[in-house]
């Protein structure tokens, strides 16, 4: 392994996996985008010493004050990491800097090549490392050459909850069926159905952390709809409740009653059932924007 001078304030790669831990996690929960690129040598000089220190200093000075840019343990490799960026983003970067770096003297004597990971899914930190260390192992001697690896880039479906709350049996099995058969493009439900409000709240199910769609009627026994209503919107983490509820009272008043105390969507009964999943669609659209 040569040896390794690195410029001032560079990190090394001991030092980011904590990071890297916390931004992954962010990934999967908010769809936070994160573009890793890897640098290396194409023809390393057998003095790889100022080169490396040289390479350092020029990449710190061009990369953002949000992204980070740290040194592999091998000393043969660098990594920027492009916070909420896109691999669109970080290859219009790379063909910035190495049109900069092909004009520039001190650097006549080398090339470099990189590869790109978009992240969106889950993947570990020493998984990135050795899969974009081994593509551009696999490139050869490319110069100048942008290599990428594309196993990481779907973005996962995200996990919801369905609450169905309502009296009638009958009913209640049309909702969850209908519910159930829906396509919506990124999400998977996960449908329940409860009788009354206090077997809802007894089910502990509205605890947890995912986005949670309610589906319940105004008047039920046991904890009414309002009730319920009252306890979604006093919890801390309230914004992931999406409240649809059902009445069969047609007036503004009901309406206006239901929406001060909370419920996103008021639907007066009867309705069409393709009404109520173009509502859920639509609303689940929303939140991909």
């Amino acid at each position: 392994m040569s040896e390794l001078i690195v410029a001032e304030d560079i990190m090394q790669e001991h030092e980011v996996k904590r990071n890297f831990e916390m931004w992954r996690e962010s990934v999967i929960r908010s769809r936070f985008t994160i573009t890793a690129v890897f640098l290396k040598l194409a023809n390393p000089p057998k003095e790889t010493r100022d080169v490396n220190h040289q390479i350092s200093s020029f990449l710190q000075s061009k990369i953002r004050k949000t992204d980070l840019l740290f040194q592999l343990a091998d000393g043969e490799h660098w990594c920027i990491f492009f916070l909420q960026s896109s691999d669109v983003e970080a290859k219009a970067f790379l063909k910035r800097i190495f049109a900069i770096l092909k004009q520039e003297k001190e650097f006549e004597q080398i090339a470099l090549k990189a590869s790109i990971t978009e992240i969106r899914n889950s993947v570990s930190f020493e998984t990135l490392l050795d899969k974009n260390k081994k593509n551009l192992a696999d490139a050869q001697q490319l110069d100048w050459s942008i290599e990428q690896v594309t196993d990481y880039s779907v973005q996962p479906n995200e996990q919801v909850k369905v609450s169905i709350i309502e009296q009638n049996a009958i009913f209640r099995k049309v909702l969850e069926t209908t519910i159930l058969q829906l396509d919506i493009p990124h999400f998977t439900l996960e449908v329940s159905a409860y009788e009354d409000g206090y077997s809802f709240l007894q089910s502990n199910s509205y605890k947890t952390g995912h986005m949670h769609l309610i589906v319940m009627n105004d008047i039920l026994p046991r904890k009414n709809g309002l009730e319920i209503l009252h306890v979604l919107r006093e919890m801390p983490n309230e914004k992931k409740f999406i409240i649809y509820m059902m009445s069969e009272r047609n007036s503004e008043g009901a309406a206006l009653n239901a929406y001060e105390g909370g419920v996103d969507e008021y639907i007066v009964k009867p309705f069409n059932l393709r009404l109520l999943e173009a509502k859920i669609k639509r609303t689940f659209a929303r939140f991909w924007l």
